[in-house]
C-alpha cells in the first residue's frame, strides 16, 4: 500500500501512546516518512530511542484495514486532518515550540489567519469573572476578532458564548478526541461553535480526557492567539499555563484586575504585578492588534443581535411583565432552583434583567 506522507502523519496520531515527540523522533530519523511503512523492527526502534511498546504497535497497526477505517472515521464525522505538511496549516501554529504534527478540525467555518483573542481562567470562576469573561467577548466580536478558548467550565465558557451570542466567530482547543465533549455540560455550547465556529484537538478520535492533555493543549490556545486575556486564575490555575506558553511565544498577555481577597484572583493580580498588561477596556487589546489588523468596528445593528434559548425567552417574558422574586418564578414555572440559577445569571450578563434585593429580577432593557 503506497501512501503519501501526509496520510503517514495521521496514521502515527493513531498509535496509541505515541507522543509528539515520538512522531518528531520518527520525522528526524527517516526524513522520507513514508519509510515508515516499510522500514524493519531495527530501524523503528532506533528512531524511538528503543520505546519497544510504541514500535511493536506500530508493527501491528501498519495495515491498509487499519488505515482505512481511520480515514472513514474522520469522513464519518465530518472531521478534517490538517498536518503540518498541508499549505492550510495555521503558520502561527507551525512557529511555536513543539507544534503538532497534526490538528483535527471538525466545523463549518474555519479561520486561523484572522485576528484571535485567547480568553482564559477559572473553572470554578465567580459571577463577575463570568460577566467580564462575555462581556470582553462580545466587544471583540465588534471589531471581528474571533476568541479562542479550551471549552472549559467557568471563563471559557462565556467566552465563547459571548463570541457566539453576537454573531462572532470562536475556536474551541480540546483536550480529546472531537468525537467526545469535556465537559459534558458543554455538549449544546460545542455543537454550536461546530456551526458557527469550530473545534480543534491534536488528539484522535477515540481520545479521552486525559488529566495530562489539557496542559499541552494549552500551547496551542495561545499559539493561535494573538494575544491571551486572564479573566480570573488562583495562584495555581491552569491559565496561567497558558501565559507561560504565551509569554514564550511572544504573545501579548492582558489579566484583569480582581478582588484581592478573592483566591481565583490571585493569580490574575499577580501577572500584572509582574508586567502583564492590566485590562481596564476592550480598546486596551484592540489598540495592539492594529499593529498587526486593519481593524474597522461592526454597526451597532450587526453586533446588537443576541438571541435567546426557549428557556430563557420564557423567564424573560415573565420577569417583563413585573418585578419578580425567585421563588414565584420557580412556582409559575415549575423550574427547579438549581436550574433556573444559571438561567438568570446568562440573563443578567446578556443585559436583559437586573437583579434586586431580596432575589427579585427586573427587565434591564
Amino acid at each position: 500500500m503506497e501512501l503519501k506522507e501526509k496520510e503517514i502523519i495521521v496514521w502515527l496520531s493513531y498509535i496509541e501512546g505515541i507522543t509528539n515527540k515520538d512522531i518528531r523522533n520518527l520525522v528526524d530519523y527517516f526524513h522520507n516518512l513514508e519509510d515508515i511503512w516499510v522500514a524493519d523492527e531495527k530501524h523503528i526502534s532506533n528512531a524511538l530511542n528503543k520505546r519497544g511498546i510504541i514500535m511493536d504497535k506500530i508493527i501491528k497497526n501498519r495495515n491498509e484495514q487499519f488505515i482505512t477505517k481511520i480515514f472513514k472515521n474522520l469522513d464519518d464525522n465530518n472531521i478534517l486532518p490538517l498536518t503540518i505538511l498541508d499549505d492550510k496549516y495555521p503558520s502561527k501554529l507551525k512557529n511555536i515550540y513543539d507544534p503538532p504534527y497534526v490538528i483535527y478540525i471538525k466545523g463549518n467555518k474555519i479561520k486561523f489567519d484572522i485576528p484571535l483573542i485567547a480568553i482564559v481562567g477559572a473553572r470554578k470562576s465567580t459571577p463577575y469573572g463570568r460577566w467580564a469573561a462575555y462581556q470582553f467577548a462580545r466587544e471583540l466580536t465588534k471589531w471581528d476578532v474571533g476568541i479562542i478558548s479550551g471549552l472549559a467550565l467557568g471563563i471559557d465558557t462565556y467566552g465563547h458564548k459571548g463570541a457566539l451570542e453576537s454573531n462572532g466567530y470562536t475556536i474551541g482547543v480540546l483536550g480529546c478526541g472531537l468525537d467526545q465533549c469535556y465537559p459534558a455540560s458543554n455538549r449544546n455550547l460545542m455543537d454550536k461553535m461546530v456551526v458557527d465556529g469550530c473545534i480543534i484537538s491534536e488528539y484522535c478520535l477515540g481520545m479521552p480526557p486525559l488529566k495530562y492533555n489539557f496542559p499541552a493543549r494549552n500551547r496551542i490556545v495561545s499559539g493561535l492567539s494573538d494575544g491571551v486575556i486572564v479573566i480570573e486564575a488562583s495562584e495555581n490555575s491552569g491559565a496561567l499555563i497558558t501565559v507561560e506558553y504565551a509569554l514564550d511565544q511572544g504573545k501579548d498577555v492582558y489579566a484583569l484586575p480582581g478582588n484581592i481577597n478573592n483566591m481565583q484572583s490571585k493569580g490574575s493580580n499577580k501577572l500584572i504585578r509582574d508586567g502583564a498588561r492590566i485590562l481596564l477596556e476592550v480598546d486596551d487589546v484592540i489598540e495592539n492588534l492594529k499593529y498587526k489588523y486593519s481593524l474597522g468596528k461592526k454597526s451597532l445593528e450587526e453586533s446588537s443581535k443576541i438571541e435567546l434559548s426557549k428557556l430563557e425567552s420564557l423567564i424573560y417574558e415573565i420577569i417583563k411583565r413585573r418585578p419578580i422574586n425567585i421563588d414565584l418564578i420557580i412556582n409559575e414555572t415549575g423550574i427547579k432552583a438549581s436550574e433556573l440559577n444559571p438561567i438568570l445569571t446568562i440573563l443578567e450578563i446578556k443585559g436583559y434583567i437586573s437583579q434586586m434585593p431580596g432575589k427579585t429580577f427586573t427587565v434591564s432593557k
